[in-house]
C-alpha cells in the first residue's frame, strides 16, 4: 500500500502540474491567447485613432456646408472636384 502511495500520489501531483501549465499557456485563457489579444488591441486602437481623425475631418468639413457657416468657395470646390460641373464659359482640357 505505502508504494502505490509513494507512485501515485507524486504522480497525480505531476499530471495536475501539467495540466495546469498547459492551460495556463495554450488555452483560451492563456498566454498564447493573451498575446494575441494585446496585438488585436493595438490593431483596434489605431483604427479608433484613424476613425476619430476621418470624423474631425468630416465634421469640419459639415461646419463648412451648414447655412450659417456656409463656405461658397468650398461648395464650389466640392462641385467641380466631386461632381465634375464647370461653368458655362470654361473650357474642360483632358489630360492623359
Amino acid at each position: 500500500m505505502k508504494a502505490v502511495k509513494a507512485i501515485l500520489l507524486p504522480g497525480v501531483i505531476g499530471a495536475l502540474i501539467l495540466y495546469f501549465s498547459y492551460w495556463a499557456l495554450a488555452g483560451d485563457q492563456g498566454l498564447a491567447r493573451w498575446t494575441t489579444l494585446q496585438g488585436d488591441e493595438e490593431t483596434l486602437i489605431a483604427d479608433i485613432e484613424r476613425l476619430k481623425a476621418e470624423r474631425d475631418v468630416l465634421e469640419t468639413s459639415l461646419v463648412r456646408l451648414r447655412d450659417r457657416t456656409m463656405d461658397l468657395d468650398y461648395v464650389e470646390e466640392i462641385a467641380r472636384t466631386k461632381l465634375s460641373y464647370v461653368r458655362a464659359d470654361e473650357l474642360i482640357v483632358a489630360v492623359r
